[in-house]
């Protein structure tokens, strides 16, 4: 089974261009239809591997009282498995019904959700990246200095950065007379004899750790550690949470590829110019390039698939399956001593030669 919230009521369906509007506009109409477009295709997929599957896919509306309504309307009874919904409290309100009768469910893309026994967890939480980034870093034998450079609104994520490193020296954003944060440091921040043209970073490997969510001090921090790199003196610019203050017209990729930039992630982007099947027959299908929902929808209904296929259940397929990987997700699923699974496979992903890629 499938719930997605289509929001169907919402639509006009004698008028074409009233749907395309609602689809264009509504993120989550648009991001449940990409989902289901690639729930389609693992099906497609599974069946010329030989594996038959009867799906049911139900709107919830975005509501919890059709949530409701579905589960206790439809006859459940046999089903190995419910994808979704995808917001969080039509979820939660989804699993604890299903609790009762012990029928496994999936989050597909909520961050964070409560772990009932039957629940899957697919995506990994924000705590499992941050720690996977750290430990990538503490056992990177060749890292001679670490620094944590944050605004006050990471000030909380500076000090978690600055237990893990005791060593680190801690950079704050300036702030006004008020107290107020300006959102930016100055390159003297960074200077230890300008006549001698000394800077801070040592001679080898250093590793900046830039806690922020705004835009102009992402610019403003890689940019000034863009022009501090050498031959020399190694800078790599990191972060536990890679969100839009990296991206857009104020942030140079160069500056960002020139410092490997380094962040983890719940998945890797798929190489166009290297395309694997799911991707080739999606183009030939729709006319164009999935996007991260449509791969999203593909790679975890495959998975699920997969397992019930091998083990019968997904339950028992947690124990006897490692870790798998697909266009751009993968999924490594351990259960909590009280409560359900969760996902604890990710990626680190840096910029290297104007190019996105996995570290291996």
């Amino acid at each position: 089974v499938v719930m997605l919230p289509f929001k169907l009521h919402t639509v006009n369906s004698d008028s074409v261009y009233d749907a395309r509007n609602r689809i264009k506009n509504d993120k989550t109409m648009s991001r449940s239809l990409d989902f289901h477009s690639g729930v389609l295709m693992a099906i497609d997929s599974a069946k010329r591997l030989g594996i038959s599957t009867k799906l049911d896919v139900f709107d919830t509306k975005n509501q919890q009282s059709e949530t409701r309504n579905i589960i206790r309307n439809n006859n459940f009874y046999g089903v190995d498995e419910v994808i979704g919904p995808l917001m969080k409290n039509n979820f939660e309100q989804a699993a604890s019904m299903l609790s009762d009768n012990n029928i496994p469910a999936v989050s597909p893309l909520t961050r964070e959700v409560r772990l009932y026994d039957n629940v899957f967890q697919s995506r990994p939480s924000s705590s499992l990246l941050e720690h996977r980034i750290v430990e990538y870093f503490k056992g990177d034998s060749l890292v001679k200095k670490v620094f944590i450079i944050h605004d006050e609104k990471n000030k909380s994520k500076a000090l978690l950065l600055k237990r893990k490193f005791p060593n680190a020296k801690v950079i704050s954003s300036k702030k006004d007379k008020e107290g107020a944060d300006l959102n930016y440091v100055l390159l003297d921040d960074f200077i230890v004899d300008e006549e001698e043209g000394i800077n801070i970073f040592s001679e080898g490997r250093n590793v900046v750790f830039l806690e922020t969510t705004d835009n102009g001090f992402a610019s403003n921090v890689s940019s000034i550690l863009n022009s501090l790199t050498s031959e020399e003196k190694e800078i790599i610019l990191a972060t536990t949470n890679k969100n839009s203050a990296f991206e857009g017209k104020h942030i140079s990729n160069v500056y960002l590829s020139n410092l490997q930039f380094h962040f983890p992630s719940i998945k890797k982007d798929f190489d166009e110019s290297n395309p694997d099947n799911f991707v080739r027959n999606y183009k030939r299908k729709y006319g164009f390039t999935p996007n991260n929902y449509a791969v999203r929808g593909f790679d975890l209904t495959m998975d699920v698939l997969l397992r019930l296929s091998y083990t019968g259940n997904l339950f028992d397929s947690t124990s006897l399956i490692s870790a798998t990987i697909y266009t751009e997700n993968k999924f490594l699923y351990k259960k909590k001593l009280f409560g359900g699974y969760y996902n604890n496979a990710s990626y680190i992903i840096k910029y290297q030669d104007l190019k996105i890629m996995e570290v291996n």
